[in-house]
């Protein structure tokens, strides 16, 4: 179980902004890759680049970032006093929706402090993966297949958005052939890394029943 944790976490960290640094954390998914579960190859720096940059990036060009709120609309369409519309019900593309307050209440439960540049999108997958397996190393399988359902069932639809914005991006090309060819292995690559996190949990949360 334990180095099934240590991969999904290994995983989770690849959707953070790395810099320079991004070797090392792909040496540690590789490391902690279980039989059966493959990990994407390390991309060129460049490559890298483009998707810290452009696609893992608020505001950046390309910007496809894995954030729950930004897969599931709010609770309600309508006001509390069941009057008029609220102003963001059933709203999609917004931070600091409901997945991300009921983050902020386990967060609180764990004792756990949300990192200051992921003040405003608690519910990042490179958080929620580390809660899974918080929550995996303590043995409580209950609580990670509850995060699983309630906090990760959007992975699908995040693998989705990438493969779109990749198709976009190719049925319009940008001018500069080395950009264009640079973010759209980059948008490739983001979903095959997608692809391998939604793997790594299901088989994380199938081994704690």
């Amino acid at each position: 179980m334990q180095k099934r944790a240590n991969y999904v976490r290994a995983l989770g960290a690849l959707f953070a902004l790395w810099g320079a640094d991004y070797p090392a954390a792909y040496e540690e998914a590789r490391a902690g890759a279980i039989e059966g579960l493959s990990v994407p190859a390390v991309p060129s720096a460049p490559v890298r680049r483009r998707l810290e940059n452009e696609v893992l990036t608020l505001g950046s060009l390309a910007a496809t970032l894995p954030v729950e709120s930004l897969y599931k609309p709010w609770a309600s369409a309508s006001g509390g006093d069941g009057g008029e519309p609220a102003q963001f019900g059933a709203a999609r593309n917004l931070l600091l929706g409901d997945s991300a307050q009921h983050m902020r209440v386990l967060y609180d439960g764990l004792e756990l402090d949300v990192p200051p540049a992921y003040e405003a999108m608690p519910d990042h997958v490179a958080l929620l993966t580390e809660v899974a397996c918080l929550y995996a190393e303590a043995g409580n399988g209950e609580a990670v297949r509850d995060l699983v359902a309630d906090h990760l069932d959007w992975l699908d639809a995040y693998e989705e958005a990438l493969a779109a914005r990749l198709a976009a991006l190719e049925a319009r090309p940008l001018p500069g052939a080395q950009h264009h060819d640079e973010l759209a292995a980059a948008l490739a690559h983001g979903c095959e890394l997608a692809g391998a996190l939604t793997r790594a949990i299901h088989d994380l949360s199938q081994s704690l029943r």
